[in-house]
């Protein structure tokens, strides 16, 4: 009867906190993994927590009736605390459920953290939020729920917080980052309170191979300055690592609660330093899961390449953006130039080892030699896969101020990188019709990255299927016929 009691009393505050995975990223298998990182910590600081995601509704729907599955749901848990994250991308669905949530009334707090909201928190006070987590949010969130939990409300001791306050705007000094002991997350019960969908075979973790997959983040921080990314504004430009025996720990936990056989590692910056590289790739090996990574075209080299291999790593993601060392040097500040692309992708060749190529149309300046070279750079490297974006200013970039175009809140959505209705009033290239020279580039390389996606992990393929072979043949057919259907 106690245990109950207590178990009763622990469910009741596991509602008072609230976080959102937004509607729009339900049933894919890039989980959100900055939300899980929130959970993780509050329940490490003794704070239980609630995740809302696809799991209230056991089959499919779509944002749009998700949308008021969450506003309805909160309504009837009446939590203390609701927490939102957002892109650019999902400016709207926040804005929309916050206020669904708001209408209410009663006494629920609401505050909205992520990328959009550190680069333009007004936007969010101006449209229904009182609360914003400015850059990384564990901490702040976690003073935050302290505050609302216990009704003290003292806002303004809170750093990283900007928040309205009798119509004024007030913005409370910034907050340090975690420390690499801080990042430890000794806990990962976070996993459990989302839908286990997320862990059904796809081919969308590692490209074409059809597993059950998890992502890991072992770094934050990233030392360059893309003008198209904004990841240091948030995470700082100097790398933090996480505890290699942390990291062990989620991998155990991700393998023997949700069965995962391959890992996507999400760092920006993966293999700048090869000691942690090489310590993460060796715990892949150890507990045998297939996996791929992120990497500049600069950092990586022979031995490196070799002991990725070994450790088995099966694909890498590179960020070529351009062939024109122009562009790359003047206007996306790359630090890289065409021979360390080539030399990069040459060498995966040599060892075996797939890869994505990611290239970048439409940048300012940008001429038709410019786009003649990034043609050239893209035939001579043979990647694997290849996918071709058009440059998208997002607001909190330098690219943004290169651009020079001011962009509203309610245009945020038609911020798409395969074209909108905003494409050519942002376009400050010499490409006319960047979306028909983008759908050009995509239709050219489009079955080569499809049939490579698959049938370039070959030796893999065949002993991968020889378990519960029609989950993941059933993956394989849904990945081609998405492709198929999709518009270029």
């Amino acid at each position: 009867m106690m245990n109950t009691m207590k178990d009763m009393q622990k469910s009741r505050q596991a509602e008072d906190i609230v976080l959102i995975i937004n509607p729009s990223l339900w049933y894919k298998p890039m989980y959100p993994t900055g939300i899980l990182c929130l959970s993780n910590y509050l329940e490490a600081q003794g704070i239980p927590n609630t995740i809302i995601d696809s799991r209230l509704f056991k089959g499919k729907i779509g944002p749009e009736k998700g949308h008021k599955l969450v506003i309805d749901t909160v309504r009837n848990m009446k939590p203390k605390l609701v927490c939102f994250s957002s892109t650019h991308a999902e400016f709207d669905e926040v804005v929309k459920m916050n206020r669904g949530i708001r209408e209410f009334g009663g006494s629920i707090l609401s505050i909205v953290g992520g990328s959009q909201p550190t680069f333009r928190s007004s936007d969010f006070l101006d449209n229904g939020f009182d609360f914003v987590c400015v850059g990384e949010g564990e901490r702040t969130l976690h003073e935050f729920a302290v505050e609302a939990i216990h009704g003290t409300n003292r806002w303004g001791k809170i750093d990283g917080l900007v928040y309205r306050d009798r119509g004024k705007i007030l913005k409370n000094r910034s907050r340090a980052l975690l420390t690499e002991t801080e990042l430890a997350v000794g806990e990962f019960n976070a996993f459990g309170k989302i839908d286990k969908r997320y862990f059904d075979f796809s081919v969308e973790i590692i490209r074409g191979l059809p597993l059950r997959g998890g992502l890991l983040l072992t770094t934050r921080g990233c030392p360059y300055s893309c003008s198209f990314c904004g990841c240091n504004a948030i995470f700082g430009r100097s790398l933090r690592f996480r505890p290699i025996e942390d990291i062990e720990l989620e991998l155990i936990h991700l393998k023997e609660e949700y069965r995962v056989e391959g890992i996507w590692i999400i760092d920006d910056t993966f293999i700048v330093n090869k000691k942690h590289a090489f310590l993460v790739a060796e715990l892949l090996k150890k507990y045998k899961l297939i996996w791929g990574c992120q990497s500049r075209v600069d950092t990586i080299d022979r031995s490196a390449m070799e002991y990725l291999k070994r450790c088995g790593c099966v694909q890498i993601d590179f960020g070529v953006e351009s062939g024109s060392q122009r562009i790359l040097d003047e206007i996306i500040g790359k630090g890289t130039n065409v021979e360390q692309i080539e030399n990069a992708f040459a060498l995966a060749k040599a060892y075996g080892m797939r890869t994505l190529a990611n290239f970048m149309i439409g940048l300012p300046t940008e001429t038709l030699e410019d786009l003649k070279a990034t043609k050239r750079v893209a035939k001579s490297i043979g990647s694997d896969i290849y996918v071709f974006s058009i440059a998208t200013p997002l607001p909190g970039t330098r690219l943004y101020d290169l651009v020079g175009e001011d962009i509203a809140p309610h245009q945020y959505a038609e911020l798409n990188w395969n074209g909108s209705r905003m494409t050519a009033r942002l376009n400050k290239s010499a490409i006319s019709d960047v979306i028909k020279e983008k759908t050009h580039l995509k239709r050219k390389y489009l079955f080569r990255s499809m049939l490579r996606s698959i049938f370039a992990g070959k030796e893999l393929i065949g002993p991968i299927l020889k378990r519960e072979p029609l989950g993941r043949i059933k993956a394989i057919l849904r990945f081609v016929l998405t492709h198929l259907l999709r518009r270029p």
